[in-house]
């Protein structure tokens, strides 16, 4: 069985805790299920090596000599930032990077042998434009209410929860009787400490508990699906995403999305149909346009349109990219 190294600064031991670490587990499991799988976690920020896993259970600490002994067909890199270890790896075994969008500051030119983008300037033989990707296996159509309306998401500036929570029981909760549920886990603790007052356990609840330890904070793959199929909305307060791994869950399992940002790792005219809100940039509030979703009754179902951002077909697609590549050299 071939030896393929998996990098990235998404580490999704001991448990997930964001989108990015979601994806990097999916990796594991499936695009390369059928590769005896290393994975090294490096530190965010510097990338720096932290640890060397081994058939998910086997840990030991990362020394780049002892790493570099072994047979790898090739490296996959989610994300990358050029350091000693990351380029000793690229230059010593064939690699490959997955972004978000090209050309990337942080992804030198000359470097992979193929690159892996949501987004490209310029279409070339070495870069593979690929979407998102969502387990299917989890994430399913099973409706079991609508009794809640659900924001997935690590608790951060950058998804903007702040502008939902804020005037939520008076806009929403009050007319409406439906409360708002944050899953996620504290991402940055002062704008927690401002949202924290919203979060009043009636009209606003959270997995968030104060004084426990912050991986408990957040919720499995398994449990987010089945709060996704008992919401009667799916929001999302972010300005922006590259693709938003918690839109495509929610639309496997029939939830309406609420959206008001650029969501421009999907097409605009394909995504449009099944979602409510603005995909190409933000308009008003998100309150706004949640509070339009309500007195309009929205209901609108992707379950069988978003089935082509399966997991399973992202890895057919992607693996064929790198053996092809693997093979012209």
């Amino acid at each position: 069985m071939k030896k393929v190294l998996l990098i990235s600064s998404a580490n999704p031991y001991p448990v997930v805790t964001n989108g990015c670490e979601r994806l990097v587990l999916d990796y594991q499991r499936t695009v390369f299920s059928d590769y005896d799988l290393h994975f090294v976690a490096t530190e965010p920020g510097t990338w720096a090596p932290v640890a060397w896993f081994h058939d998910e259970s086997i840990c030991r600490p990362c020394n780049l000599d002892r790493l570099l002994e072994v047979d790898f067909a090739f490296a996959f890199f989610v994300g990358f930032r050029s350091n000693d270890f990351s380029l000793r790896v690229a230059t010593r075994v064939p690699s490959f990077c997955l972004t978000d969008t090209h050309p990337h500051p942080d992804i030198p030119d000359g470097v992979f042998r193929g690159i892996l983008s949501h987004r490209i300037s310029m279409p070339r033989e070495d870069i593979l434009l690929c979407a998102g990707s969502y387990n299917s296996e989890i994430f399913q159509k099973n409706r079991t209410g609508d009794e809640l309306i659900l924001s997935v998401g690590r608790i951060h500036p950058d998804k903007n929860q702040l502008e939902l929570v804020n005037g939520y029981r008076k806009r929403i909760y009050d007319r409406f009787g439906l409360p708002l549920y944050l899953v996620g886990g504290i991402n940055d603790k002062m704008y927690y400490e401002k949202l924290r007052p919203f979060i009043d356990h009636v009209s606003v609840g959270s997995t968030i508990e104060d004084g426990r330890p912050e991986v408990e904070n957040w919720r499995s793959p398994v449990e987010i699906a089945a709060l996704m199929n008992r919401a009667r909305f799916f929001v999302s307060a972010s300005p922006k995403e590259s693709f938003g791994i918690a839109i495509a869950e929610a639309l496997a399992c029939g939830t309406t999305c609420v959206l008001n940002g650029d969501f421009w790792g999907f097409d605009p005219q394909d995504l449009g149909p099944y979602v409510f809100g603005n995909i190409a940039g933000k308009h008003g509030s998100i309150l706004d346009v949640l509070e339009e979703a309500l007195k309009v009754d929205a209901r609108l179902d992707g379950s069988d349109w978003v089935k082509k951002y399966s997991i399973w077909r992202a890895a057919e697609c992607q693996i064929e990219f790198v053996e092809r590549r693997l093979a012209e050299r």
